[in-house]
């Protein structure tokens, strides 16, 4: 079950790429920072997914390193999110002020998970290691995607 789940997030990610790439024409200012945050996320979550798919050789090294820079850039998240920037293209919804403590407490749980990721990455011997720890990361991003972002 938990390979599914891995594989599936994985699998969303990549398919998310041009709808990313898309959604950035127009952007300005910190929406485009953090639209481009958001994509750096994306890319180090896709390094460490296609590691668990197999499409991508496991690196321990190159696995802690997009799972640290996943960490450092979710402390930077709540910062790309001045109060009422929501100007298109942004996806992102008016309940982020709105439950501002809840939007930064995701953030927070994304950086340690994201730690443990790296560490995860350390330890282990192959990327099935890495499995549960990769799955718990992107547990954030879907928490914060299904209340804090617009589905289209």
């Amino acid at each position: 079950m938990m390979t599914i789940k891995a594989i599936t997030f994985a699998s969303i990610l990549l398919a998310s790429t041009a709808i990313v790439a898309f959604a950035h024409s127009g952007a300005k200012g910190v929406v485009m920072e953090r639209m481009e945050l958001m994509k750096s996320i994306q890319g180090h979550m896709k390094t460490v997914g296609e590691m668990i798919q197999g499409k991508r050789a496991f690196k321990a090294a190159d696995a802690k390193s997009a799972a640290e820079n996943v960490a450092q850039h979710a402390e930077e998240l709540p910062h790309k999110f001045p109060e009422g920037t929501v100007d298109h293209p942004s996806e992102a919804l008016p309940s982020i002020w709105q439950d501002w403590e809840r939007f930064v407490s995701i953030a927070d749980e994304m950086k340690i998970r994201a730690l443990a990721l790296a560490d995860a990455a350390e330890i282990s011997s192959d990327a099935s290691g890495l499995r549960p720890a990769f799955t718990a990361v992107g547990k954030t991003c879907s928490a914060c995607h299904e209340d804090f972002r617009k589905t289209n």
